[in-house]
C-alpha cells in the first residue's frame, strides 16, 4: 500500500511518464505543488511572526495607557439630549462633560454615559496625560485574543494569495493548452472533415 501511495505522490509533484502530457502539464502540476509547499513552509512562520507583531504593539498600547488617569467628569447634558449610537454603542449616549485635567486645565468633550443620566451628574472617566478621554484599558483577555485572530487571520490571508496565485496559474495554462489544441486542430481537422 505505501509503495502505491509514494508513486501516486511522485506522480502528482514529478509528473508521470505519459507522452500525452504536454510540458504546460508538467508545470502547472508543479507549480500548484509549490504553492501548496509554500504554504505548509510559510504559513506556521508567517502565524509566529503576527503573533509577535500584536503582542510587540499591545505592550507598547499597555505601556502607553500606565499614564492614563482616572478623573470625575461633570455632566453638562441629559442622556437624552445625547447621541445615541455613537461607535456603534447602542446601550450609551454620548454627552458633553467638563472636568479637569492632570495638569489643572478645564477640559471639555463627548463622554459615553447609561441612558438615564442627567445633568449635574458627575460619573468617572480615564484621560491621558493632557486630558483627552480614552477609551478602556487593553486587558490580558483582550490581547490574547488579538493574537489567536492574528495566528489564524494571517494563514488565513496567505492562503487566499496563493488561492488567487494558482488560479491565474491555472487560467495560464488553460489558455494555453486550448491555444495549442486550436492549432492542432486547424492543421487535423480539414482531413477529418468530408467538406472539401
Amino acid at each position: 500500500m505505501e509503495p502505491q501511495r509514494m508513486q501516486r505522490v511522485r506522480r502528482i509533484v514529478a509528473g508521470d511518464d505519459n507522452p500525452l502530457r504536454r510540458n504546460i502539464d508538467k508545470l502547472e502540476s508543479a507549480v500548484m505543488a509549490s504553492l501548496v509547499i509554500a504554504f505548509l513552509v510559510a504559513a506556521p512562520l508567517l502565524a509566529v511572526a503576527a503573533v509577535q507583531i500584536v503582542s510587540a504593539a499591545g505592550a507598547r498600547e499597555v505601556a502607553a495607557q500606565s499614564s492614563w488617569q482616572p478623573e470625575r467628569a461633570t455632566l453638562t447634558q441629559n442622556a437624552a439630549a445625547g447621541i445615541i449610537g455613537l461607535d456603534g454603542e447602542w446601550d450609551a449616549s454620548w454627552v458633553t462633560a467638563r472636568w479637569t485635567a492632570p495638569n489643572g486645565a478645564t477640559q471639555h468633550g463627548l463622554v459615553a454615559v447609561g441612558l438615564n443620566a442627567r445633568s449635574g451628574q458627575t460619573v468617572e472617566i480615564t484621560v491621558t496625560e493632557t486630558g483627552q478621554p480614552t477609551g478602556e484599558r487593553l486587558s490580558r483577555a483582550g490581547l490574547i485574543e488579538r493574537e489567536v485572530i492574528a495566528a489564524v487571520g494571517a494563514p488565513a490571508a496567505l492562503a487566499v494569495l496563493l488561492a488567487v496565485v494558482a488560479c491565474a496559474a491555472r487560467a495560464a495554462a488553460n489558455r494555453r493548452r486550448m491555444g495549442s489544441w486550436t492549432k492542432a486542430w486547424a492543421v487535423f481537422g480539414p482531413r477529418w472533415s468530408s467538406r472539401r
